[in-house]
């Protein structure tokens, strides 16, 4: 019995060591992190805008590798006068600071620098982006559109974006529309690097990714059918719609194998045409003619926001194969052709009253 006694005296004893072993070293690595590490005079610029509370400043020091725990971080600017006090702008900051230094150095007022805004709204393709930073000042359009045919972005889940010879842009689709703020000095892989921050940011959520490893859909497949259901639709209450008369077509493609967008040849028309001087090849025209391929085209046709992904992922329940727009941006749905016929007559009798023979496609 004694020995007995001793072995579980023993072995108490051991997990009391362990347990005081696992409690200091957890002191020890809390007290690193928070002390930084050995300066090597390496810095990193954070940009941290208006409004941002601590976890959102956290965040962005944990992505700029200043910090490993913003939860830590939290807690440790609670308790040493950060919150409510941090400053907005571009600060540059030293890797391996401690936690005192990197919140002194968020807390004090920085220089005011000019910035440029770019809007970029949503439905726009990245031709149109180009423009619109060229008009900006930033860059020209050939800087833009070749920075929108790189993959050389450090987001893991580029990997899964196709690289086809017919695609028009490889970025299509991914450059998320939004209006931004730029420094002058912007680059365009600047301007696209944030495009696509934000696409990771506002599309690529816990409950998306979630909700797409359920439909069926590729992330490229994703965002080209969220592109046409952002072109086709007039609201976002009209998305879900739109959405389901596309997915109803893919469920049954042995009656209906192709989409017949009109968008997607408008995108030809308007943007594929000029940019190859209306001397298109076949294969990029059959890419992109919705009219005359089964299914999604190579790529998408423009940037869609959060509303169209959304609609892309979770449609209306309707039994609907098809429907038609009139100038007052009215859908008219249908589930058979003959159906189809009719209202494309009520579409132009709206059509007529402001003056219009026939559709309108655009």
């Amino acid at each position: 019995m004694a020995s007995n006694k001793y072995k579980k005296r023993r072995i108490g004893f051991v997990i009391l060591l362990l347990l005081l072993l696992l409690i200091a070293v957890g002191v020890i690595t809390v007290a690193g992190e928070i002390n930084g590490g050995k300066k090597t005079g390496e810095t990193v610029t954070v940009t941290i805008e208006q409004g941002s509370g601590t976890a959102a400043i956290a965040r962005e020091l944990r992505d700029a590798g200043l910090i490993r725990n913003p939860t830590l971080f939290k807690l440790y600017s609670r308790t040493h006068g950060g919150d409510g006090r941090y400053q907005y702008g571009d600060f540059t900051l030293e890797k391996g600071s401690s936690y005192e230094e990197l919140i002194a150095a968020l807390c004090s007022t920085v220089s005011y620098r000019e910035t440029v805004t770019l809007t970029l709204p949503e439905g726009w393709n990245s031709f149109q982006m180009a423009k619109a930073a060229e008009a900006a000042g930033l860059c020209t359009e050939a800087e833009y559109l070749e920075a929108a045919n790189a993959l050389d972005y450090d987001f893991d889940w580029m990997k899964d974006i196709g690289t086809d010879p017919d695609k028009l842009t490889v970025l299509e689709g991914f450059l998320y529309p939004e209006t931004y703020s730029f420094f002058p000095d912007a680059t365009a892989r600047d301007i696209v690097t944030t495009q696509l921050r934000e696409f990771q940011k506002k599309v690529l959520t816990e409950e998306n990714r979630a909700a797409l490893a359920d439909s069926g859909f590729t992330l490229e497949q994703w965002v080209i059918f969220a592109s046409i259901v952002q072109k086709e639709s007039a609201g976002v209450e009209e998305m879900y719609n739109v959405s389901s008369v596309f997915h109803n077509r893919m469920k049954n493609t042995s009656e209906y194998p192709m989409l017949q967008s009109c968008t997607t040849n408008n995108f030809i028309w308007d943007y594929v045409e000029p940019y190859y001087h209306d001397q298109v090849p076949q294969a990029v025209l059959d890419a992109y003619d919705t009219y005359g391929r089964n299914g999604l085209p190579v790529g998408a046709i423009a940037n869609a926001g959060t509303d169209a992904f959304d609609a892309s992922l979770h449609p209306n329940d309707t039994p609907y194969y098809f429907f038609v727009t009139d100038v007052e941006y009215t859908h008219y749905y249908a589930v058979t052709y003959q159906q189809h016929l009719a209202n494309i007559e009520k579409a132009k009798a709206v059509n007529a009253r402001y003056g219009i023979d026939g559709l309108v496609t655009g």
